[in-house]
């Protein structure tokens, strides 16, 4: 722990992964509503760290390296501050918290579901299985833990084809790493995927390619009802093939996924925040992609459209009552800047992927929405340094690959 920062009032809530968009967004809510926050982090330029609703903000190990000593570090961060709710913002975070879970929560309201709900919900093989079993349309595929099944499951399952892994963190002896799904358009492509992430520990998911909408729905869910409902639609991912969104609107419950979204979180009794996903095929048809159980890094949008997820979320894990949110704003957008170039500088270096326009379109639609209204991840007038240090951090960034990409003159 290297860095404290301004005292305000006493912590209610302990926010990790504050380099992440989602934490800066609980950051800003709980502060404004008068809850105390402490903001964590394992690197001291987090965008998070600077928001000027931080009460204190500590740089701790990071939990990829070291998962014992960030347990051990935000345990300290927790028992000093005399918090009521941890929140935790990666898939990362959350699984090396999970390990020493009772300890955690001596100490503190860990906003986690119970365990087997946590799991089934981490694990997209139980996931899928459950949604089966409640009628729930899924992708078609298959799940390969055996290389030497690899091939034979990539016929069967046909190209292109999406390879994403059974749980997306591994936590291996020294390092854990998150996990991205990929789409494939060959065989060999495809085998290759599959075998890195065998090798990676993880059972692997083989699934059919589905070509149209993005939609999510999020939810806070806790002793038996929902407290929150909302719903966005995802016009651009980054990755491209569907990892964070970078370009969405907020839509209304959609009426065919909605009720069966309602139905998986209630029959796993997954307490706490939720966000579940959907990709249409080209009929229009849903199909469950996955679940995620915690802050997702979209929730911004439902916070400005009026359900403000982070308030529930605390209340929920520091037991205070709930209050249920009804009705939202649709029509609003969002869009993350940074993401939306790294998907852009994707497309233009790797061009023709299954789930990518082409460059034309990619250029001119990236140009033409900046002439469209929409908010931008980050940015808040009233607390405008966590935009700044991001900023800063893509400057960065790209400074240092545009010198690993210079060869030095040599002389003769």
């Amino acid at each position: 722990m290297a860095r404290r920062a301004r005292r305000a009032s006493p912590a209610g809530t302990v926010i990790l992964d504050a380099a992440q968009r989602q934490a800066l967004v609980a950051i800003r809510v709980l502060g404004r509503s008068g809850v105390g926050v402490v903001a964590v982090d394992g690197d001291r330029s987090a965008p998070g760290l600077g928001s000027r609703w931080c009460g204190r903000s500590v740089v701790v190990p990071h939990f990829a390296s070291s998962a014992d000593a960030y347990v051990d570090a935000v345990l300290a961060v927790c028992a000093e501050s005399a918090a009521r709710s941890l929140i935790p913002c990666l898939d990362g975070s959350v699984e090396a918290l999970r390990p020493r879970r009772e300890e955690v929560e001596r100490v503190i309201g860990l906003a986690l579901a119970r365990e087997d709900p946590l799991d089934a919900a981490v694990d997209k093989t139980r996931t899928l299985a459950l949604a089966r079993t409640l009628g729930i349309r899924v992708p078609r595929g298959c799940c390969v833990s055996d290389p030497d099944v690899a091939a034979d499951a990539i016929d069967e399952v046909g190209l292109p084809a999406v390879v994403k892994p059974a749980r997306s963190w591994v936590q291996g002896a020294d390092i854990g790493k998150r996990i991205s799904p990929k789409v494939a358009s060959s065989r060999s492509e495809a085998l290759d995927l599959v075998l890195a992430m065998l090798r990676d520990g993880v059972d692997v998911l083989l699934q059919e390619w589905l070509g149209g909408r993005r939609e999510a729905l999020s939810f806070v869910y806790a002793k038996g009802r929902f407290w929150g409902r909302f719903a966005q639609r995802a016009d651009r991912t980054f990755p491209p093939l569907g990892g964070n969104s970078v370009l969405r609107e907020s839509i209304s419950l959609p009426s065919d996924i909605t009720p069966a979204a309602e139905r998986l979180v209630a029959e796993l009794d997954l307490e706490g925040y939720s966000e579940v996903e959907f990709r249409r095929d080209e009929r229009g048809r849903a199909a469950l992609m996955e679940i995620n159980p915690r802050l997702s890094a979209s929730v911004e949008m439902a916070v400005r459209a009026g359900v403000p997820f982070p308030r529930l979320l605390h209340d929920w894990a520091s037991g205070e009552s709930l209050t249920e949110t009804s009705g939202y704003v649709t029509g609003l957008r969002m869009r993350w800047l940074g993401g939306d170039l790294s998907r852009l500088k994707s497309i233009l270096s790797h061009p023709n992927r299954p789930d990518a326009p082409s460059r034309p379109q990619a250029l001119m639609s990236f140009a033409a929405d900046f002439a469209r209204p929409a908010a931008y991840d980050y940015v808040d007038r009233g607390d405008l340094r966590p935009a700044i240090i991001a900023t800063a951090g893509i400057a960065r960034r790209a400074g240092r690959r545009l010198s690993r990409t210079r060869t030095p003159d040599r002389a003769g």
